[in-house]
């Protein structure tokens, strides 16, 4: 499975909002370079994909870290 800090991070990149999703970052990396990067991937994201989108990427992941030979 996923570590922890993985697992949350990939969790409000699919579902949360931008500002928690930069703010989760900050605990990792202090560049704002980084951290504006990853904003505007997020914005883009969230742009791009659709709440179904969303929700069968967050089914994938639960499915992988669920299984015992991942």
């Amino acid at each position: 499975g996923l570590c922890p800090a993985l697992q949350r991070k990939v969790d409000l990149f699919l579902n949360g909002t931008t500002e928690e999703y930069v703010e989760y970052l900050k605990q990792f990396n202090k560049d704002p370079n980084v951290l504006k990067n990853a904003e505007n991937i997020k914005k883009c994201t969230d742009r791009t994909l659709t709440k179904e989108d969303k929700a069968q990427a967050t089914n994938l992941i639960n499915k992988i870290t669920s299984s015992r030979t991942c």
